[in-house]
């Protein structure tokens, strides 16, 4: 995700978040894919569970579905601008 993407975030919460790209990317994880999130130096994965994660140095959380996920991480990114 580039720097463009995550100060677009504040438009997606009027367009809706099915077509941010960042939903989209949590939304295409499969199997043993990671997305790394740079600009908060994190990871989402989802593990062989079926539950998505985000995995920081300092952090290790499990979501049980991708908008649950997609909400903090998109919370966080807000946060950071």
């Amino acid at each position: 995700m580039t720097d463009h993407m995550a100060h677009q975030l504040n438009v997606y919460e009027y367009l809706g978040k099915a077509s941010d790209p960042l939903y989209m990317a949590i939304g295409m994880l499969h199997g043993e894919e990671s997305l790394f999130i740079s600009e908060i130096k994190a990871t989402v994965q989802v593990n062989q569970h079926d539950l998505y994660e985000m995995v920081s140095e300092s952090n290790h959380e499990c979501y049980s579905n991708k908008e649950d996920l997609y909400d903090c991480v998109s919370e966080i990114l807000n946060d950071n601008l």
